[in-house]
C-alpha cells in the first residue's frame, strides 16, 4: 500500500472519529436536558433546528437522535420525526422489572466478592446523599453508588447493560425527584444494599436490590397515575 493511501485511510479514520465525537456531544447535551426536564416529554425534536443549534450537519443530530431511542429517552414517529418520551406506567415497570432481574445478579456477584477497602468510600456516598444535597447532586451521588458498587461483581458486560438501561430509567428518576427526594426511606434501602454486601450475604444483597427498585416503580407509578387524573 502507498504512503498515499495511509494517508488517506488515516484522514479518513480521523473523519469518523470526529464525526461519532460530534454526534456523541449532541447526543449527551440533549440526554442532559431530556432527563433534567429542559425538554418535556412530548416535545418535538426538529433536526433542522437542532443542528442550527449546535453548529452542525443534520446528520449527527440524525445519530445522536437514534443513539438516545435506543435508550428510551426519544421516541422516532414516521409522521411526527423524534419526540422526547412520554412517560406511562407500563414503559416504567417493564425497564425496572429488566433492572431488577439484572442488578439483582450484579448485587449477589458484588456481595460474594466484596472489598472491605470500598465499604467506607461507599458509605461516605451515603452520607452525603443523607445530609439533603440539591436533586441533582443526589441523583449523581445515586448513579455513583450503585454503579460502584456493582462494578465489584466483575462482569463488565453485566455493568454495561445495567448503566444503558439505568440511563433509559434516568427521566423517571427526575420524576421522582420533584416528588420525594431525598428520603429517609431511600437513605434505609440504601444502607441495607450495603450491609449485605459487607456481610457478603448474596441472597440479602439481591433482594435488598429488588425491593428498593419495587419501592422506586411504586412511587412513580403513584406520581404518573396522579398527573394522568
Amino acid at each position: 500500500m502507498s504512503n498515499v493511501q495511509h494517508e488517506y485511510m488515516g484522514e479518513e479514520s480521523a473523519g469518523a472519529l470526529v464525526h461519532r465525537t460530534v454526534s456523541a456531544s449532541v447526543a449527551a447535551s440533549l440526554r442532559d436536558d431530556i432527563v433534567s426536564g429542559v425538554l418535556e416529554s412530548g416535545t418535538r425534536l426538529r433536526q433542522v433546528e437542532l443542528a442550527r443549534r449546535f453548529g452542525v450537519s443534520t446528520t449527527p443530530v440524525r445519530e445522536a437522535l437514534a443513539a438516545l431511542q435506543s435508550e428510551g429517552l426519544v421516541r422516532l414517529h414516521p409522521q411526527r420525526g423524534a419526540v422526547v418520551f412520554v412517560p406511562t406506567v407500563d414503559n416504567l415497570r417493564e425497564h425496572y422489572e429488566i433492572r431488577a432481574a439484572l442488578e439483582a445478579l450484579a448485587a449477589r456477584r458484588a456481595a460474594e466478592r466484596f472489598d472491605p477497602a470500598r465499604g467506607d468510600a461507599l458509605a461516605a456516598m451515603l452520607d452525603e446523599m443523607a445530609a439533603g444535597p440539591d436533586v441533582e447532586r443526589y441523583l449523581e451521588l445515586n448513579l455513583r453508588f450503585h454503579s460502584e458498587l456493582y462494578a465489584l461483581a466483575e462482569r463488565p458486560r453485566l455493568v454495561e447493560m445495567i448503566e444503558t438501561l439505568r440511563d433509559a430509567s434516568s427521566a423517571y428518576l427526575h420524576i421522582y425527584a420533584k416528588a420525594e427526594f431525598p428520603s429517609d426511606r431511600l437513605d434505609a434501602e440504601h444502607r441495607e444494599i450495603l450491609a449485605a454486601c459487607r456481610a457478603r450475604d448474596p441472597d440479602r444483597a439481591a433482594e435488598a436490590v429488588r425491593h428498593h427498585l419495587r419501592q422506586t416503580v411504586d412511587h412513580v407509578a403513584r406520581k404518573l397515575e396522579g398527573d394522568a387524573r
